[in-house]
């Protein structure tokens, strides 16, 4: 009997552009085990665009970071990629949103409804807190009080869970 070698699985590819995703997965894989310092990486589907962060000078000036420039840009085929200096480090950032978010209740004691994370696009943690429960300067002074210029807030407006919007009552 003859085996056809093609009748595995196969990934769905739903967007059409799983080869896309795997150039970008492989220049993220680059660029954290790099010799310079991660600040993380983003993609722009609308301009085919990968944004990769890194600690460190991306004027030339650094040779670390330009030979990590060079293999990046071996990996891209078919997309933009820009390379941009940042302050922090993905790995400094993801450790303190993880210490900021497990110690809320000690730093902001009573307050309540608040998110957030490490956003690559700030170089810096976000933590969004309601505008309209009657907690908004509260969680401002605590988060001001923090003093870590690594730490930016953003107000949002809280939703209940399980709050109907057919205006009946729940």
């Amino acid at each position: 009997m003859e085996r056809n070698l093609n009748e595995g699985p196969v990934p769905l590819d739903v967007t059409g552009t799983a080869d896309l995703q795997e150039q970008i997965d492989s220049i993220g894989l680059l660029v954290e085990r790099g010799p310079v310092p991660d600040g993380g990486l983003s993609w722009d589907a609308d301009t085919r665009t990968v944004v990769v962060r890194l600690v460190g000078p991306v004027d030339g000036t650094s040779p670390d970071v330009e030979r990590l420039k060079t293999a990046v840009l071996a990996k891209a085929e078919g997309f933009t990629v820009e390379f941009r200096s940042v302050t922090y480090s993905r790995t400094e950032l993801e450790r303190l949103a993880s210490h900021l978010f497990a110690t809320m209740h000690r730093w902001a004691p009573g307050l309540t409804h608040a998110g957030g994370g490490w956003f690559c696009d700030l170089n810096r943690v976000l933590v969004q807190y309601p505008s309209n429960t009657g907690q908004a300067e509260a969680w401002a002074a605590a988060i001001q009080a923090l003093d870590d210029e690594r730490i930016a807030m953003e107000p949002f407006v809280y939703i209940p869970r399980g709050r109907r919007r057919t205006g009946r009552p729940n």
